[in-house]
């Protein structure tokens, strides 16, 4: 019964297609078929079917190469230089038990110098206090003397406090002009030991 109900239909109808009628077909069939252009399409999938013509492009141009980039040599590691030790390295408030306030109150422009017949070879003196001993065997400023010493202003004032107390450095007089200002030669050396800190 199936196969009576197949003959009635024309070719496609069990498909579902849409194709011509005979009728269309021989009318086209006189017709030269037309060339279709064939252009690369932009991607492998594309856009294809009725809804979505299929996009052309022209051909892209050529790149010229590229030339390779070479990595560049790494740089040698670097050289460890040994200095030699100046002594020890330590915090500079641990030089002064951590006190920041100097028992004698310190300009940074009063000039100091060591005593000759100070105690020196008492064995309770700091290496900073010989240090000292040998910046300031001529009159030096508490600035200039921060600089050599490469420690902060207060510790500095501190350690010469100290110094002065135990009577090892003489704290002079800060020679002053007929208005009272430090005389100009001596403050500035006391700027450049401050440019030097």
């Amino acid at each position: 019964m199936a196969d009576d109900h197949e003959a009635k239909m024309p070719d496609g109808a069990l498909v579902g297609a849409r194709f011509p009628s005979d009728k269309l077909r021989a009318r086209f069939a006189d017709e030269e078929p037309v060339k279709v252009a064939h252009h690369r399409r932009r991607d492998a999938v594309g856009r294809v079917g009725a809804r979505f013509p299929a996009q052309q492009t022209t051909d892209e141009p050529v790149r010229a190469p590229v030339p390779s980039v070479r990595k560049p040599e790494p740089a040698p590691p670097p050289e460890y230089i040994e200095l030699p030790d100046s002594g020890p390295r330590v915090r500079p408030y641990v030089l002064t038990r951590g006190r920041t306030k100097p028992k004698l109150h310190l300009a940074i422009e009063a000039m100091i110098s060591t005593r000759v017949d100070a105690p020196w070879a008492a064995s309770r003196l700091s290496g900073e206090f010989h240090s000292v001993r040998s910046i300031c065997e001529r009159p030096r400023s508490v600035a200039e003397i921060a600089a050599n010493l490469a420690v902060p202003l207060g510790v500095a004032r501190v350690l010469l406090g100290d110094m002065a107390e135990l009577g090892l450095v003489n704290v002079h007089e800060t020679s002053t002009t007929v208005e009272g200002r430090p005389a100009l030669a001596m403050m500035e050396r006391v700027l450049r030991g401050l440019q030097r800190l």
